[in-house]
């Protein structure tokens, strides 16, 4: 799938024709390999459809979510999508108002994963909900408090200024193909001609579509900036180990840019090898991949700083939820996703962005797509060890650890979304043009681009590379295989869901006027077992709280004074667990008993409707978002107005 640099220089000798006749024969009818890719990812994408139906057909029991991992793999993708949306943001919005005239060939390409993604990302909110039915609630009992809300503003604002910065360009191409002499069908004819609103190229023309343009490059930049912000907000205004953190905000940014220069790389690849007859290395060249591998190293090493003031300042004080949630990542449950995506995601990508010998097209490529590998994961190890390390301790009654296993019904929608992703993305090169050809043609004034090569270097140097970059994946494979051991050793150490050694019976009683809560631990055999360590919990709903410890006597009986003035279920009712933790051999026996004898708490009335017009919104939060996405929406209709004025000059 790499294009050899032997290829490319054999690309480069064809014979010189124009950006226009070379980017719409691209446009060309698909060939036998692009219809097979077409339909694996149709397939794939059917199969993930088939998962979601069978998902609401059963509710959230498909998934492996419960009580204490309420959020899975669902919202890791929903993330993971935002982040690489901001590929468009960065190449062509910023480059774009700096004037960085190489970014010609590439804006549409990072255009393209800005809106795709976003249309496969959030999707992810809808599916991860249990009653995707009330979607609407989210508006109509939204409040301004919630974070979950101005996520909801920022994400539509941004897709609609997203595809709106992905139109407004392609205006040009677009009367370009609707004037072509080449025979496209009647349908793409009445879309073209649709959508290129009469453009004819005038200078009144112009001048609106350049203004267009460039309010749209400056407001889509905090308005992507304030998308990631929000999500990573949802998470740090959260008081969970690991979320609750002040860097939150510039720290997702950071990590936002990050995949999404990757996933532009990757993209950029991609097309010069599937579109390889078509000359596409003459406009992606070797400078495009080193000028963003260049800025990929900096938000590498950008990153990598973030991640270690994040780790560091929660482990300086090493305690509570936080001492736990590291213990896990580094050298517990979860090491093994931590240490292969700061290995494989940040360190390894670093080295062959850095080093000369490396920087070569292959090199950026392979540091790219690790790079979103390592990305994935890392969202995953935001997500799931935080869900894992409560700020109560929580003693399961299986004596296992928590954990979160995926099922099949998460990995098929998972993997449909990644199909969707790549299917919109390749539909949409065969429809238009995926570099953008006024702009070519526009910047071909100045200096001609070189040609993707492999920079001079001496005899030998690319083979020791080669070693080198071979030495440090096995080195990070072999240390995702060990991870795995250490959790399957971790997983054996646990108590085997075997026959058990003992029983144990609980049940409430009263003795000396004092109600207790009393459990009778008896053999196989019927005979009571003295001397063991019985521990009673009540259950709660984000973990059991222990009410304390007991060894049995010689009738085999151990007791706790009953809780007082703890609140019940709707009824009153608590849940008690007993659980054997010595001797060994009957460690992880357990038994629960439910009691009426919590106190009743009585539901009040809201002092207040749960609405946007609630009266206790803070008056000085309404009034900043209100005024931001005013002004969001303020330039977006002067941009709107900018295209009427196009599409009515002409007809006048």
């Amino acid at each position: 799938m790499i294009v050899t640099d032997t290829q490319i220089q054999h690309h480069t000798s064809a014979a010189i024709t124009s950006p226009e006749a070379d980017l719409i024969a691209t446009l060309g009818p698909m060939g036998r390999r692009q219809k097979l890719w077409l339909a694996c990812f149709a397939a794939v994408c059917a199969w993930g459809l088939i998962a979601f139906i069978h998902q609401l057909r059963i509710g959230l029991a498909a998934t492996a979510m419960n009580n204490y991992f309420s959020w899975g793999v669902y919202i890791i993708n929903f993330v993971f999508f935002i982040g690489i949306s901001h590929a468009g943001t960065l190449v062509s919005a910023i480059l774009r108002v700096t004037g960085a005239e190489w970014r010609r060939p590439i804006t549409r390409m990072a255009e393209g994963i800005t809106v795709f993604a976003l249309m496969i990302g959030v999707p992810m909110i809808v599916i991860d909900m249990g009653r995707p039915d009330r979607i609407l609630n989210v508006i109509i009992h939204g409040r301004l408090q919630s974070p979950i809300l101005w996520d909801v503003c920022s994400v539509t604002t941004y897709i609609t200024g997203s595809l709106m910065y992905l139109y407004l360009p392609m205006i040009p191409d677009l009367a370009m193909l609707r004037d072509h002499p080449v025979g496209f069908s009647p349908w793409r004819r009445k879309l073209y001609r649709t959508l290129a609103l009469g453009w004819t190229g005038t200078p009144e023309q112009k001048h609106r579509l350049e203004r267009a343009i460039g309010a749209m490059a400056i407001v889509i930049i905090p308005v992507a900036i304030s998308v990631h912000t929000v999500v990573s907000w949802i998470f740090g205004m959260t008081l969970r180990a690991g979320w609750h953190s002040t860097i939150f905000g510039p720290y997702f940014v950071v990590g936002a840019i990050f995949s999404g220069i990757a996933a532009l790389i990757t993209a950029m690849a991609i097309f010069v090898w599937y579109f390889r007859p078509y000359h596409l290395e003459r406009y992606i060249t070797l400078d495009h991949f080193k000028k963003l591998a260049s800025l990929l190293l900096a938000v590498n090493l950008i990153y990598i700083y973030f991640t270690v003031s994040e780790y560091l300042t929660m482990g300086y004080p090493s305690e509570g939820p936080d001492r736990r949630l590291l213990d896990s990542l580094f050298s517990g449950q979860y090491a093994w996703q931590f240490w292969t995506m700061a290995i494989i995601g940040l360190f390894i990508p670093a080295l062959l962005l850095a080093l000369p010998w490396t920087r070569t097209f292959k090199g950026i490529l392979i540091a790219s797509v690790l790079i979103n590998v390592g990305m994935w994961l890392k969202r995953y190890v935001i997500v799931v060890p935080t869900l894992a390390s409560p700020f109560m301790p929580i003693y399961s009654t299986t004596g296992k650890p928590l954990s979160y296993i995926p099922t099949w019904v998460e990995w098929s929608i998972t993997a449909g979304a990644f199909s969707g992703f790549c299917m919109l993305y390749l539909l949409f090169s065969k429809v238009f043009p995926i570099v953008s050809i006024w702009e070519i043609e526009e910047g071909q004034h100045d200096k001609q681009p070189r040609p993707i090569a492999t920079s001079p270097a001496r005899p030998g140097i690319g083979r020791r590379a080669g070693i080198a970059l071979s030495v440090l994946i096995a080195a990070a494979c072999l240390l995702l295989i060990s991870g795995r051991a250490r959790a399957s050793q971790v997983s054996a150490s646990q108590p085997a869901a075997t026959q058990p050694v003992a029983k144990v019976s609980l049940a409430v009683v009263t003795e000396d006027h004092e109600k207790l809560i009393r459990a009778t631990v008896t053999a196989l055999d019927g005979k009571p077992v003295e001397n063991a360590s019985v521990q009673f919990f009540v259950c709660r709903t984000f973990g059991d709280l222990k009410l304390g410890e007991d060894k049995t006597l010689d009738d085999g009986t151990a007791a706790v004074r009953f809780p007082t003035g703890l609140p019940g279920g709707a009824s009153g009712e608590l849940q008690f667990c007993a659980k054997l933790v010595a001797p060994a051999s009957y460690a992880g026996v357990y038994a629960t008993i439910t009691d009426a004898g919590g106190a009743l708490v009585k539901p009040v009335a809201d002092p207040f409707p749960r609405a946007l017009w609630a009266p206790h919104a803070p008056l000085p939060l309404l009034i900043v978002i209100c005024t931001l996405l005013g002004g969001v929406w303020i330039t977006y209709a002067f941009v709107i107005s900018q295209i009427i004025a196009i599409y009515k000059g002409t007809k006048s």
